[in-house]
């Protein structure tokens, strides 16, 4: 199978025509799609119009010629930008690209659609969408995890090697790991988000979500850099030089985050920190950031989604679940959101402090595999976590309150076939150096290359 990476080389060598991955992808679209509902929109004449303009001309970019997919709330011009909100189906079609789809499209991607994803980005299930829920493709009963629940199919399940996500919480990570792929979310304000749909713009990041650590770390070059049109964009957003070697680094083990997690899914990170010290990686036990402590706090930035919002307050058009997310949010008080903000402080300087003893961290990505879609609650280790509430994205939103980024990579699977992710967390800026540690492990590893039931059958 090959990568994104190896794919765009593919096209540049003309051992493989940007006319014939199209034919292939939008091939793969229609099981797909019927199975799990991971598009809004597929852009098939335009991306059939294009493949053959670019099969005519010397490569524009690195990614020339070859088919992505992005999230349903990043403008692409020419398409209307719904958020998955039944409020927004309405809109006028977009008149320029966003600075993702403008960067993407620069260095030549094709977009064959715009990927489903939960309304507004404001789950962590991908079953509240105006276009219906999304499906996992390892098994049609679960979530794919949310809110980048189709761009996890679609990768997933071999449409295309890369479909962009955005991720407040956890939703890049959160979808890579239950559908099985690899994604980064970056620094924030690495990345611009000129163009998108916000959710909370202080912790909001773009990323993608692909086969490989390598992949990943292409794209988010592609990406990164200064935007004076995004008030969060950093002036120091380019990702540092790669690392020469693994070896020698320093892993922290943040064991708090290892509290309250599915037995399955500790066998395969604590498998997964073995092979990684088998390549020279020295292991460091750490305490690490505290989920629960956080997890109270994350509730308070619900007030930020109400004032990105204020336009729905009193609109009939969006769902259930997201009109009672914009009331909780109208009714946060200033001191509790403010001891909201005094809790992320601690949050960060509890990373301040591990990085202290480590260079970068691994713990799971999400504390149980994907559930069941009719499931409410999941059994872990002491008790249960709920799906609907913020289970899914105990672990992940961390990164997100401390503003770092951090890599989600497939570290096996289930007794019953699910996919289990771990997450590599390192410094600001740090996405070539956990990068790196991503494609050493998928160097000795082949759990990224297992493909799910519903899908392609190219490889």
């Amino acid at each position: 199978m090959k990568t994104l990476v190896e794919t765009a080389a593919a096209v540049a060598n003309l051992t493989v025509s940007p006319v014939d991955l199209v034919e292939q992808a939008l091939a793969a679209v229609e099981p797909v799609q019927a199975a799990c509902n991971a598009f809004t929109v597929v852009m098939a004449d335009e991306a059939r119009a294009l493949a053959k303009d670019l099969a005519e001309i010397d490569p524009i970019g690195p990614l020339h010629g070859v088919p992505i997919a992005i999230k349903d709330l990043y403008d692409v011009r020419g398409y209307r930008t719904t958020g998955c909100c039944a409020a927004y189906l309405d809109r006028p079609v977009a008149s320029a690209d966003s600075a993702v789809a403008a960067k993407l499209r620069a260095a030549g991607a094709i977009f064959i659609g715009k990927t489903n994803q939960h309304e507004l980005a404001c789950g962590a299930t991908s079953q509240v969408s105006c276009f219906g829920p999304v499906l996992n493709p390892f098994d049609t009963d679960r979530i794919p995890g949310g809110s980048s629940g189709g761009s996890g199919v679609a990768v997933a399940s071999g449409v295309v090697k890369m479909a962009m996500g955005s991720d407040t919480g956890g939703s890049i990570r959160e979808p890579a790991s239950m559908c099985g792929v690899t994604g980064l979310k970056p620094t924030h304000g690495a990345v611009s988000l000129r163009g998108a749909m916000p959710m909370i713009p202080a912790f909001d990041s773009g990323g993608a979500l692909a086969i490989t650590a390598e992949d990943c770390l292409l794209v988010h070059r592609l990406l990164a850099g200064y935007d004076d049109g995004d008030p969060f964009s950093r002036v120091d957003a380019t990702a540092r030089d790669n690392p020469e070697t693994v070896r020698g680094l320093r892993l922290g083990i943040p064991r708090r985050m290892y509290q309250r997690i599915d037995p399955e899914v500790r066998a395969a990170v604590d498998g997964a920190a073995w092979v990684l010290s088998e390549l020279g990686i020295t292991l460091v036990e750490l305490d690490g950031p505290d989920p629960d402590e956080a997890s109270a706090s994350w509730n308070t930035r619900w007030a930020d989604v109400a004032n990105c919002y204020r336009d729905l307050w009193d609109d009939d058009r969006p769902s259930d679940a997201i009109k009672r997310l914009l009331a909780i949010g109208r009714n946060i008080s200033g001191p509790d959101h403010a001891r909201g903000l005094e809790t992320h402080r601690i949050v960060q300087r509890e990373f301040r402090r591990a990085f202290e003893r480590a260079d970068i961290l691994l713990a799971p990505t999400t504390p149980y595999p994907a559930p069941r879609i009719d499931a409410e609650d999941v059994p872990v280790e002491g008790g249960t976590l709920d799906v609907h509430y913020g289970g899914a994205v105990r672990l992940t939103m961390l990164a997100n309150l401390a503003g770092l980024p951090a890599l989600s990579i497939p570290v096996g699977f289930t007794s019953g076939g699910l996919p289990i992710g771990a997450q590599v967390i390192g410094p600001e800026f740090s996405e070539a150096l956990i990068c790196a540690v991503g494609s050493a492990y998928q160097a000795e590893t082949y759990w990224h290359l297992r493909r799910a039931r519903v899908g392609a059958l190219e490889g």
